[in-house]
């Protein structure tokens, strides 16, 4: 079933993609580093490739605003927006690197690439408790997958499916107790993309208040993090200030943003936080989201789901609260320092989620219907 699944949801993800502009600069970042060239050469070679593989009403669409149009027309301005933040996602941009020195088509390459990290993404959460799969979740996971955001980052040529592929892959290593590798792997994961240290901060905190694992090691993994996220923007390359990643999405949009200075007031500030707030309400997923975790909260702290004789368990019921409640917060903090509800940004927690409360629903309900027919297997022998 999940083959023929699978297989549909490719098919989809890759003849129906999302076509954004951000394509175009990391294109061009990916195409830098398999063959370094002057700008205007790089420039022009980065709009052919998109003329010759975009149908011509997406490629457009890329040029529909007048900013984006300038864009096409000066290399300068272009080359000061891809390395405005684009520039950052260093493991994509190299990973599509390798793509593109392939020989594949340059803009199939990347939602190649958003798909198989999306269902690759899928087989590990089929995975993700180290528990028998209730047959039930065999059934749920394609509407998990449909609905919760994976199909949406599948589909949009950005290092968001990668993104999620990697918070999964850290829940997973988390709950299979590999807590030493997660701890060497935590401050590589700013090189993915650098708004997941918060997540990264909610790992290292859950690990340090727990007894499984030194805090020397845990404290030592916390500080090359740091080293990480700082050797990231201010060597490898010219990291951008939060207020001009604010002021750059929510206001003006120049077209040469290396020569624009960004100043975020605090009411400006509250005021892009009142539209995000708002903009909720356009957004149902994200109130499927709070149920869940309202949801998840209320069963992981219910006795039917606590067996304290057992530590093993104990640990594994400890792992999924959090998992619940890190996904909460990392969606809070993440909407606080840049106040949207874009899906992309949160398909992991929401599919964590929705994956975790739907196994321990389906889990409590075959205990209790096997409990139940024991009592009838015993009341009838008597």
């Amino acid at each position: 079933m999940m083959l023929v699944f699978i297989t549909l949801f490719s098919s989809l993800t890759l003849t129906k993609p999302t076509y954004e502009w951000d394509l175009l600069p990391y294109m061009a970042n990916a195409m830098q580093i398999v063959d370094e060239q002057p700008i205007d050469v790089l420039h022009t070679n980065v709009y052919e490739a998109a003329v010759k593989a975009l149908p011509t009403h997406a490629y457009s669409s890329l040029l529909g605003s007048p900013s984006r149009f300038v864009l096409s027309e000066d290399s300068e301005a272009f080359r000061q927006t891809m390395t405005f933040f684009y520039d950052a996602r260093i493991v994509y941009n190299y990973i599509m690197a390798g793509m593109l020195a392939s020989g594949l088509n340059p803009v199939f390459a990347y939602y190649f690439f958003s798909t198989l990290c999306a269902v690759i993404s899928l087989l590990l959460l089929m995975r993700l408790i180290p528990a028998k799969l209730p047959v039930a979740m065999h059934f749920v996971m394609p509407f998990i997958v449909l609905a919760f955001g994976l199909m949406t980052v599948a589909r949009l040529a950005t290092p968001d499916a990668l993104a999620a592929l990697t918070t999964i892959s850290l829940y997973f290593i988390l709950l299979r107790n590999k807590l030493l590798l997660l701890l060497i792997l935590l401050p590589l994961v700013v090189f993915i993309r650098t708004d997941l240290i918060l997540l990264i901060g909610l790992f290292h905190a859950y690990l340090l208040f727990g007894n499984r694992v030194s805090k020397v090691l845990v404290v030592i993994s916390g500080l090359a993090t740091i080293f990480a996220y700082l050797y990231l923007n201010h060597v490898i390359v010219e990291g951008d200030p939060w207020s001009s990643l604010l002021g750059y999405n929510f206001g003006e949009k120049p077209t040469h943003p290396a020569d624009y200075h960004y100043p975020v007031p605090v009411s400006q500030y509250l005021e892009i936080l009142n539209i995000g707030i708002y903009s909720f309400s356009y957004i149902p997923i994200f109130f499927a989201f709070c149920m869940l975790t309202v949801m998840g909260v209320v069963i992981l702290a219910s006795r039917y789901f606590s067996q304290t004789a057992n530590l093993k368990f104990s640990v594994q019921h400890l792992d999924l609260l959090f998992v619940i409640l890190s996904s909460a917060v990392y969606f809070l903090l993440h909407f606080l320092l840049f106040p949207v509800g874009w899906t992309r940004f949160f398909a992991a927690q929401y599919s964590l989620v929705a994956v975790v409360v739907c196994w321990c629903f389906f889990s409590i309900h075959a205990a209790r219907e096997k409990s139940t027919a024991e009592m009838l297997d015993f009341l009838k022998a008597k």
